[in-house]
């Protein structure tokens, strides 16, 4: 059972998941391995019965290329109960739905050794998943994310994503949406201002332009926009997907190449289901960790000024 408690003082949420306790965990300390391998990961080909069943493959057992289905230990789920209603405190059902999609049905390949049509096709089921969440009444925000590496949150070594339907929109997203309304969208002009500044641009190809955001928050995060207005990934177009894919692949070989293991984020950042944003993609490398100073204040204290990461990505640096 989840539920959703609200921060009264900053209208934050948190997730409460007893559920989650429960998943497996691979990883002993930071990148100590646990488990044997393939042998016992239930997302490697061939060991399907060791999932829920499927919502999507691309194949039969032990063929296929992506597969999703809901997680074994979902963070909130349909079958949620009623609370107690309490009377100081808001709270909510933690109702949703919650999914994984496997990439690949290799154990040791990683997202960084991809080609760009693999890409296209994962961003493709992740859309194609995307606008399956939206048909439910409940779910009012959907986050896409993909955990690389141990000090990323990962748990299982395996390469894989997550889709979460929500029942709320959080506080982050709330704040950006009220700027990225398309007659006049502050996304949409910071992304003009940067082409004229020149500095953050991390790479570029027709579709989508790669910044290092003026206040990044972690050493070398990045950004990648769509240069046209697109309200929701719902809406990308196929050409999208592939121009994405490329410039995403390019990207990555850049991330990994940072340091030995590094670990890092790809969050799809997007907003109100059937509402206006300006989506676009995170990549948030985990070097160095967050500590009081980040916990106590809600600032962050990044140690590479965006455009020393931004050289980096050009290879100017």
């Amino acid at each position: 059972m989840s539920e959703l408690r609200r921060n009264p003082f900053t209208g934050e949420w948190t997730l409460c998941a007893e559920n989650r306790k429960n998943r497996p965990y691979e990883f002993l300390h930071k990148t100590e391995v646990r488990s044997k391998g393939h042998e016992e990961c239930p997302f490697c080909g061939g060991h399907e019965h060791k999932t829920t069943p499927p919502l999507y493959q691309d194949g039969q057992d032990n063929c296929w290329q992506i597969r999703v289905f809901p997680n074994m230990f979902p963070a909130v789920t349909k079958e949620a109960k009623a609370l107690w209603e309490n009377p100081f405190y808001e709270q909510i059902t933690g109702w949703g739905l919650h999914e994984v999609l496997v990439d690949t049905p290799s154990h040791e390949a990683t997202i960084d050794q991809f080609s760009s049509e693999q890409l296209a096709q994962i961003f493709h089921v992740l859309q194609e998943r995307y606008c399956k969440m939206m048909e439910e009444k409940v779910v009012k925000y959907i986050q896409i994310f993909k955990n690389c590496g141990p000090s990323a949150g990962m748990s299982i070594r395996h390469s894989h994503w997550q889709i979460m339907g929500l029942p709320i929109v959080p506080q982050r997203v709330d704040l950006m949406r009220g700027h990225m309304k398309e007659e006049d969208c502050l996304f949409c002009k910071m992304i003009a201002y940067e082409k004229e500044q020149g500095i953050r641009i991390a790479g570029e190809n027709e579709e989508f332009l790669a910044i290092t955001p003026y206040a990044s928050r972690f050493p070398y995060e990045l950004w990648i926009c769509p240069k046209r207005h697109v309200s929701s990934f719902a809406y990308v177009t196929e050409g999208e997907r592939k121009s994405l894919s490329c410039l995403l692949q390019e990207i990555l070989q850049k991330v990994f190449s940072l340091r030995k293991d590094v670990g890092y984020n790809i969050c799809l950042i997007d907003g109100a289901v059937k509402g206006d944003f300006h989506w676009h993609l995170e990549i948030l490398p985990r070097i160095g960790g967050f500590a009081g100073f980040e916990f106590a204040t809600g600032s962050y204290i990044n140690p590479i000024l965006p455009e020393q990461a931004a050289a980096y990505y050009c290879g100017k640096a």
